[in-house]
């Protein structure tokens, strides 16, 4: 079911702000090309997908002390956009990408019905760590031919 939304306008008219209905968030980009969908015009209605997420990125404060505000809006049936996830650097914070990307990755990856993929809690210790406990609790270990 589709529904027509007013995409928000700008929080602060000074800076740039874009918008995108978000589709994938590529795990391999550290910038905004993390972020992928189709554009979407801040202060126009378009019709949208319900239960779509909608990507938000503004520039708020001074020229000389400006900030970036990143939110997640999603299409509801009663409410037309509810607000999924916030976040706001301050002025130091420029990397603004690797700040929110694996937040909104998750919550897409919910979003769209699919888990989200968790890291293996043996992911921290090395081959020698985990074949060293192996044998430790009395079992034998070898490797395959050709691997080191």
């Amino acid at each position: 079911m589709k529904k027509i939304v007013m995409i928000p306008k700008s929080l602060d008219d000074r800076h740039k702000c874009w918008r995108k209905l978000l589709t994938h968030v590529d795990k391999n980009q550290s910038n905004g090309f993390a972020f992928i969908g189709d554009w979407l015009r801040a202060g126009e209605r378009a019709e949208i997908e319900v239960g779509s997420l909608i990507l938000a990125y503004d520039v708020v404060g001074s020229y000389k002390n400006w900030c970036p505000v990143v939110r997640v809006l999603k299409v509801g049936v009663e409410t037309d956009l509810e607000e999924v996830y916030r976040w706001e650097g301050d002025f130091r914070e420029r990397s603004w990408a690797l700040a929110v990307r694996d937040d909104i990755a998750a919550i897409l990856a919910e979003a769209q019905g699919q888990e989200a993929p968790e890291e293996s809690p043996l992911a921290g210790f090395s081959d020698e760590e985990l074949i060293a406990e192996l044998e430790r609790r009395g079992y034998a270990v070898s490797r395959k031919e050709g691997e080191q």
